[in-house]
């Protein structure tokens, strides 16, 4: 009896067998990279949103005059704190250079609150409104540049 045929039909089984595994190892790869760039997409969607809308809420209240000062207060700090949340779910998805960026960035909002809260904040189209937006602008660009999106498509800020 030869062994050459055995041989050959063993070792035609361990060639199928590696090559199902590598491809299927491949796809499992290319599946976990595009649930995480999903999942980095959501959640800097969330984060830029949450921003979004506590910058009209805290326009709204600059121009407010009929609350009280506890009262624009409360709102202004009601308003900032949806953003906590979606900071934190990027500090555990983002790379650092989004978290650098994403911090100064919340620096800038803080800033703005704790004006319109003075009462000393009026919405002007430069000073802390350049600032936060020239932020903004950058921690966007910095999400984009993660996610390799086109930069060209990118919005202008508000």
């Amino acid at each position: 009896m030869t062994w050459l045929p055995l041989f050959g039909t063993a070792l035609g089984a361990v060639i199928a067998l590696g090559s199902a595994l590598l491809i299927e190892r491949h796809r499992e790869r290319r599946e976990d990279h595009v649930e995480r760039r999903k999942t980095r997409q959501e959640v800097y969607s969330r984060y830029l949103a949450a921003h979004a809308e506590a910058r009209t809420q805290l326009r709204v209240l600059s121009v407010s005059a009929d609350l009280t000062d506890e009262e624009r207060g409360y709102q202004a700090f009601t308003a900032y704190a949806a953003c906590y949340a979606s900071r934190y779910e990027l500090a555990v998805l983002a790379p650092q250079a989004v978290l650098t960026l994403a911090r100064d960035f919340d620096r800038c909002a803080r800033d703005l609150r704790d004006l319109v809260i003075a009462g000393t904040y009026a919405y002007t189209p430069g000073g802390r409104m350049r600032e936060y937006l020239d932020a903004m602008a950058r921690v966007q660009m910095a999400m984009r540049n993660d996610l390799g999106a086109d930069e060209s498509s990118l919005p202008p800020p508000d």
